[in-house]
């Protein structure tokens, strides 16, 4: 009998995949880089890491019970189609879990990444036992996912959550129409940091580095991306009225970008807002994938929490 699971999840530069049994409990995580070019070659490589995490286990395929892969990317929970990818360029004709459900002969259910951390975060991390919650990525890009009542909640398209496309700054309809990846994205994800300290100074790591040895700049620039991200925070506060936020990512995770996010939400509101760390940190999605992986194996098929 299937007894084993598997979560993906696959970003832009890295894929990182875990094993667990159908009551969730893990076994082993695999990371790469992820593959790029023509025809897709991401998919053949989501398929040698999980017969990489089944070796480990001492399993075959048929030992698969269900998969779930997050993708950075809206889903549309009717079609099943990808959209709004720029990083990962992805099959947006054909939905990716069939595809994958052939090459894996399992179930496989495809989520997006965010919307997998929010997930885990309801479900065992920082939001446990909330009614409603927001979870917001930082990172190369900025995601969000929204869980309310333990259910994802997608949107009539799949694109609940997509605060990349929030039309922040000046003249949004002269600039929405050449952004690729969204205002708010360009300006509090790492092309947003970029543009603040100059590329010759070094990775995003760097300028948190440079931040808390005291230099100027790099903590100015900071300063500035925690400014415009408490606007999309805002209005998450202003609309969604979530329980809790739970601030993730490559960005987000950082302990000074929280303090100075919550520095500046602050003014913006007439009511007070909770946001915590995520508990998973940059695992999240991964867990998220491996948990509802999990909840499938066991026959407890999630509800959509949709609008429209």
């Amino acid at each position: 009998m299937a007894e084993l699971v598997v979560g993906i999840d696959l970003g832009g530069t890295k894929i990182l995949a875990g094993l667990a049994d159908k009551d969730g409990n893990a076994r082993f995580t695999v990371e790469e880089p992820t593959s790029h070019g023509a025809d897709a070659p991401v998919l053949k490589q989501m398929v040698s890491l999980v017969t990489r995490l089944l070796a480990l286990a001492d399993a075959q395929l048929h030992d698969l019970n269900n998969v779930v892969i997050g993708i950075p990317s809206a889903v549309d929970p009717s079609t099943g189609l990808a959209s709004l990818s720029p990083n990962l360029a992805l099959p947006s004709d054909i939905p990716l879990a069939e595809l994958m459900r052939e090459m894996l002969h399992c179930p496989v259910t495809v989520e997006n990444d965010v919307n997998l951390a929010a997930y885990a975060e309801a479900m065992a991390g920082a939001g446990m036992g909330e009614r409603s919650l927001a979870f917001l990525s930082y990172g190369t890009g900025v995601g969000m996912g929204l869980v309310v009542n333990g259910e994802l909640w997608r949107g009539a398209f799949g694109r609940a959550g997509e605060i990349a496309y929030l039309p922040i700054g000046a003249e949004p309809h002269a600039r929405a129409p050449s952004s690729e990846n969204g205002l708010y994205e360009d300006e509090v994800g790492t092309r947003g940091i970029r543009k603040r300290f100059a590329p010759a100074h070094g990775s995003v790591s760097d300028l948190f580095a440079a931040a808390r040895s005291g230099n100027v700049e790099a903590t100015m620039a900071l300063d500035e991306i925690a400014r415009s991200a408490s606007i999309g925070v805002a209005a998450i506060h202003a609309v969604f009225d979530p329980a809790l936020t739970v601030i993730g990512g490559g960005i987000g995770s950082q302990v000074e970008f929280m303090k100075l996010l919550k520095a500046h939400l602050a003014p913006l509101l007439p009511f007070d807002c909770r946001l915590e760390p995520s508990l998973f940190d940059t695992n999240a999605g991964m867990v998220g994938a491996v948990m509802l992986a999990a909840r499938h194996a066991r026959g407890a098929s999630p509800r959509q929490a949709n609008v429209g």
